[in-house]
């Protein structure tokens, strides 16, 4: 039998769809991020490892057709070398291709028209394609230079501005509560260990963006105030994009900051709106993996 493999590596999670040589989808796997800037390309290749096992796990030790990854590291297609050093020895496939996880979600929605993704999770970028197949990506900076608007963002200016409460005594304040139980004190200055601790990786810290949405929408200011520059940041980078672009039709959103984050979902949708008052938005409905899936069956 004939098997495809689509990938999705965003900066937290990586899913994986397997389907037959007849597109209908087998099965999908689930592991830890292959962002190997994030954590390295040995445990980027361990953590791929550990999806392929899911995989052969439930159909064999096979060989596929074609295989397509996305990678929150990439910001266009890898070359060669970037792709055997990740992948040899771990699948086992006629051809493999990788490009960026805004690209695969990009064949996650309506082919037919010129359209952008926005990723908003651990990281963000945007990536957009017009009616002659031009490719255009801004943002996807990393957590250090860039990814405004990004959970890592968003969480990192929580706990800067939960800390800045803290020392002007404003120990009620719902950041410093959220900050002291995402990290299990009741002291602030006791997270400093452990903010800078190696094994603190940006998903972790990434994490406390959750709480301070949390906060916004308990109508605490502090919280909003945070999520709404962060939002301006994220569609400051997306407008730059669309400019470009001139003609984008439709807008896709993805990622666990859109996806779990109804505050910061609709307060980049106005932005969107006020700018671009006919440019429709809404969430990507089939998951990048699989686009990455269709990709992987025109190789």
């Amino acid at each position: 039998m004939v098997y495809y493999l689509g990938i999705d590596g965003g900066g937290t999670r990586t899913t994986a769809a397997v389907s037959d040589g007849n597109g209908t989808l087998i099965l999908k796997a689930v592991g830890n991020t292959v962002n190997f800037y994030s954590v390295g390309m040995e445990k980027a290749r361990e953590n791929l490892a550990e999806i392929m096992t899911q995989i052969h796990e439930k159909i064999g030790d096979v060989t596929f057709k074609g295989t397509f990854i996305g990678c929150s590291a990439l910001d266009n297609c890898a070359g060669d070398e970037l792709t055997h050093t990740l992948c040899d020895g771990v699948i086992n496939s006629e051809k493999i291709t990788m490009n960026s996880d805004t690209y695969v979600a990009l064949f996650s929605g309506d082919c037919s028209v010129s359209r952008a993704v926005v990723i908003c999770g651990t990281g963000s970028m945007v990536t957009g394609v017009d009616e002659n197949n031009r490719i255009y990506t801004k943002g996807g900076w990393g957590h250090i230079i860039g990814d405004g608007g990004s959970g890592y963002s968003i969480a990192v200016n929580g706990l800067s501005e939960a800390v800045n409460l803290f020392d002007e005594n404003r120990l009620c304040a719902p950041l410093v509560k959220s900050a002291c139980e995402f990290f299990g004190t009741d002291d602030l200055r006791e997270i400093i260990e452990t903010v800078y601790s190696q094994n603190t990786t940006k998903d972790i810290v990434a994490d406390f963006a959750k709480f301070v949405s949390r906060d916004a929408l308990a109508g605490d200011t502090d919280a909003m105030a945070i999520l709404k520059k962060e939002c301006k940041k994220l569609a400051r980078t997306v407008f730059s994009l669309l400019d470009d672009m001139n003609n984008c039709e439709i807008v896709y959103l993805y990622g666990g900051v859109f996806q779990n984050n109804e505050t910061f979902k609709e307060c980049f949708v106005v932005l969107l709106n006020e700018k671009y008052p006919h440019l429709k938005a809404e969430l990507l409905k089939m998951p990048p993996d699989e686009g990455a899936l269709k990709l992987a069956m025109n190789l």
